[in-house]
């Protein structure tokens, strides 16, 4: 074979290793009811193939079925490991979705849980821009698997996250480095003057109420 064959052999041998490795991954197989499928990309969510509105609750609850428990605005799914914080009623949606993957806390010492920990793990798949994410996913593996931003360390041994919009996405890992949750939160904003005005009253409300109690 003469040269020229040769080199025109390697740049062909090339250009097909090229196009192999951009083939991006085949779709992850479907959910099911025993095995749900949870994905995210971006700040959207959707469960089974089905959107999980953040300017709707109820959507949640149609989607998700009815939660097993509902206290003091937090919803709870002990089949599917899941729960969600609904506590400000001045705005449409949840603030807060997690999924719990693992009961490990930060310290070996911690013996105690939330009562709003569902009581069975998270018993589906999870894809997070693309790339999967498992009780035993280390964060290296986690970011050279997903597209868009990376998680970056938290303000806690443990916490990572990463903001897009008015969202945070973070993961809390256990002392024993597996993964206990994945999360989406709102990022805190002001409340309306209306809703501070109401606070205050409040706290005048009870501070004379403490002050009558004292003076009897």
């Amino acid at each position: 074979m003469s040269p020229s064959s040769w080199v025109s052999k390697g740049l062909l041998l090339l250009l097909l290793s090229g196009c192999r490795e951009s083939t991006p991954p085949p779709p992850p197989i479907p959910g099911s009811t025993t095995s749900p499928l949870l994905t995210v990309e971006g700040t959207s969510v959707h469960y089974n193939g089905q959107l999980l509105d953040w300017e709707n609750t109820e959507n949640w609850r149609q989607v998700l079925g009815p939660p097993s428990r509902e206290q003091e605005g937090i919803l709870t799914w002990d089949e599917l490991g899941l729960f969600l914080y609904d506590q400000e009623r001045q705005r449409p949606g949840p603030e807060s979705f997690e999924i719990l993957m693992g009961r490990k806390r930060h310290s070996q010492l911690t013996r105690t849980e939330p009562d709003f920990w569902p009581r069975k793990l998270f018993p589906g798949r999870l894809f997070v821009d693309g790339g999967p994410i498992t009780s035993k996913s280390n964060i290296n593996d986690i970011n050279r698997d997903k597209k868009g931003k990376s998680f970056g360390r938290g303000h806690m041994s443990g916490l990572y996250s990463y903001d897009v919009g008015d969202f945070s996405i973070h993961l809390d890992y256990g002392h024993d480095r597996s993964l206990t949750s994945f999360g989406l939160s709102k990022h805190l904003i002001p409340s309306p003057p209306e809703r501070l005005e109401e606070v205050r009253q409040e706290e005048l409300r009870m501070s004379q109420e403490a002050d009558s109690r004292i003076a009897k």
